[in-house]
Parts: structure tokens; sequence; C-alpha cells
């Protein structure tokens, strides 16, 4: 018997379904790459924002589909979209067989009639891999749907990430990003994120090492000190600013004003390493002015750190504050206006790559190969970032010594040195 994993969204939905894929070997399920040639179909989906829950009810669709085309197939729907939107009893769910909520692995082996002893496992192959440090959020900001899908924030002991740190090198991994929803938050014995990372970066030090979602009111501010002092900790910060005007900022309940991401921003620029940002905003939030805007757009436009720019419009997510609010104020963007000042974000994006690219011209850098012909730099994350384009092949998984040749926005190409 063949299974097939689909991981829609985020990295963290990545780490779920590694572990279902742990589960599924260990009732004696073999993987397959091609959805046509397997029995069951893992859709492991995601439903924070509206476009993320358009895609995932596509998907399950299509599989609804492929399970009509012949007898005894299976589908076990996972992840976000149940966990935010559970059976209310109306049907339309006859087809599917399992429905079971983000990373809820233990229903998965029950149902596959497996009883698994000890700690759960992750189950993956790449270069690339992710470490969850932690689950869940606590910040309940006004727009955002995760604390009603995933919980209060809770983190992964380190002992827990310890071994599952040993486990992905062991399965071949080159570079480990350490994911949460707020992994600023994460706390043992009074250590935080920047000792965690310190610890698995001289425990694993030939592995590339990259922060993600770093948010602002729990942001570690030695961070800089860090990637000084390990140099495979990666100069990358994942920074989820959402907005740069104290007025939007407060009404988004962030818990912080525009003087905390200026502080932030100014100790990242000023830092002897060359450190790249990756900023997440959002515009088009109810009751942004154009004066609001214009300070989203200019903040975005300052620092010479800010390298990439993911913006998207607000959507009227159910369940959450903003929900409610928008409608009773009366107060929400027009979507022409939305539309508009996200063009002129992605403009801004625009000026930052060339920025850079005027930077990293004729530089000799190391780059982490995803495979033969394309790779990242330590300034990009893999899979969202810029793409280096090598000019000739070199080996996958390997960190490649280029001369950085041409660039274009986000493409870079780069010649292999020796």
């Amino acid at each position: 018997m063949k299974y097939h994993v689909i991981s829609l969204g985020c990295p963290k939905n990545k780490v779920d379904s590694e572990r279902f894929a742990w589960v599924m070997n260990s009732a004696g399920w073999a993987h397959s790459k091609e959805p046509d040639k397997s029995d069951l179909i893992i859709l492991n989906t995601c439903a924070f924002i509206a476009p993320a829950t358009e895609e995932s009810l596509e998907y399950l669709s299509d599989i609804l589909s492929w399970k009509g085309e012949r007898p005894g197939r299976k589908i076990v729907l996972a992840g976000c979209l149940p966990g935010r939107y559970s059976d209310d009893g109306s049907g339309g769910l006859e087809d599917i067989d399992l429905i079971i909520g983000p990373g809820d692995w233990r229903k998965l082996s029950a149902w596959l009639g497996v009883t698994l002893d000890g700690p759960s496992q992750v189950l993956g192959q790449g270069n690339c891999r992710y470490l969850r440090i932690a689950s869940g959020c606590s910040n309940r900001c006004a727009f955002c749907t995760i604390p009603a899908i995933r919980g209060r924030f809770a983190a992964q002991g380190l002992d827990t990430i310890l071994r599952e740190s040993d486990l992905l090198v062991q399965q071949g991994a080159g570079e480990i990003g350490l994911v949460a929803q707020d992994s600023g938050s994460w706390r043992q014995n009074g250590a935080g994120l920047s000792s965690l990372a310190e610890t698995l970066a001289t425990r694993h030090p030939s592995i590339w090492w990259r922060l993600y979602y770093l948010h602002p009111l729990h942001f570690p501010y030695e961070l800089p000190e860090v990637f000084e002092k390990c140099g495979n900790i990666l100069p990358y910060i994942d920074l989820p600013i959402q907005h740069a005007s104290d007025l939007i900022l407060k009404r988004m309940g962030r818990g912080h004003g525009v003087r905390t991401i200026e502080k932030i921003m100014e100790q990242i620029d000023n830092s002897p390493v060359e450190i790249a940002v990756r900023y997440t905003v959002i515009t088009g939030y109810p009751g942004e002015t154009e004066t609001d805007f214009r300070a989203l757009r200019d903040f975005l436009g300052r620092y010479q750190s800010g390298r990439h720019i993911a913006a998207f419009n607000w959507y009227p997510e159910e369940g959450t504050l903003e929900y409610d609010r928008a409608i009773t104020r009366g107060d929400a963007v027009d979507d022409s206006t939305a539309s508009r000042r996200l063009a002129a974000l992605s403009a801004v994006g625009d000026s930052l790559y060339a920025d850079w690219d005027e930077r990293l011209y004729g530089r000799e850098l190391s780059i982490m190969a995803d495979d033969k012909q394309t790779g990242h730099t330590k300034w990009d994350a893999p899979e969202v970032d810029a793409v280096v384009s090598f000019t000739k092949p070199v080996k996958p998984g390997s960190i490649a010594r280029a001369k950085i040749v041409e660039s274009s926005g986000a493409v870079l190409v780069a010649e292999p040195v020796n």
C-alpha cells in the first residue's frame, strides 16, 4: 500500500507532514511521490487567510475526484482547515475517510491501528529542513486566526529539540530552520532563542541554522551578536512587523508601537555583520489612511538591511476581533485602494532587491546548492526568497563558493569557483 502527502502553507505544516510520514511508514505504508500510484492521500491544509483556505478547498476538490477514479482509495484531511472549521454535521464530508487537526499524529496512528511507543519522530528528506521549537500563539492579534487554530503558545523542550535536530542531521539536512508561530517567545530555564540557536550551532557546526517568525514584541536584541559569534547561524531575520503606523499597530493589537521596530532595525543596520531582513506586512487594513500607508511604505524603504517584503492585503477572517469590528465601524479599505497600495509595496520590494543586487555583484559567496543548477545565499530563505542560478553544475546539498556575475531582482547568477 502506498501513500502520498500534500503539504500546503508554511514550513510548520511541513514538520507536521513529516510526522505523519513517520506514522504511515511505521504502519507499513510506503511513500509515493506520485498521487496516481497511491492508495491514500494525506492533504495537510492551511487556512490562515482566505486565499490559503481557497487553495486548500481546491486541492480537496481535486483529491475527491482522484478518489472516485478507483475503488478503495482513501483520503485523510489534516491541518488548519479542519482545525479552524469543525464538522457541523451539515454533510459534504462523507467521502473523507479521516479528519484530523493540526499535527494530530496520534489520531492518525489510532486510525491505522498502530501503537507507537516513545517520543514522536519526523521522517523526511531534502537538504533544507525545519525544526519546530514551539506551537501555538498567545499574542491575540486582532486579524489573526492562529490562536483559534493551534491554541496558546507552548514551547518544545530542549531535550526534544536536540533529539530532533540530531535526527534531521542524520537524514541529510544541510540547512535547518527553527520555526514556531512566535519563535522569540521560546524559553527554558532562563535561556531564550539566542541561547538555543548557539547550542544547536555548536552541536552541529557544519549545518546552516536559520531563524523564522520573530515577533517584534519578543525580539532577541542580542541576535546580531550571535550572528557575529556563530558563523553558521545565518544573518537573516524574519520580522513580521505587519505595519509602521502607531494607530494601525494599536488597532491590530500588536502590543508595541513604531518605535519598537525602529529600534530593532537600527540595531540590525548598525551591526558589523551584514544582515538581511524579511518583512511581513499587511496593507489595506481597516481604518488605514493614506498617511498610515505612506508611513508603512517609507519605513520599508528606509533601512539597508531590508531585503525582502512579504506583503498581503487584509482579509476579513471570521472569528477574529477585526472581522466584527470592521463591519461595525464600516471603515474597511475598498478593494481598489488596497490593491493599489499592495502594488506600491511591491515596487518598494523591487527597489530593495535592486540595492542588494548592486552590493552583491562581483562578490564571491558561500551558496547552499539546492540542486545541480540552483541554490540560495545565507540572506535568502529557500523556496520563498531570491534564487541563485549556477553557470555550471554543482553538487546538490553542498555549500558552493561562487561569484555573482549577474543579478536581476530575486534572481542571482553565480559562477562556481574551483
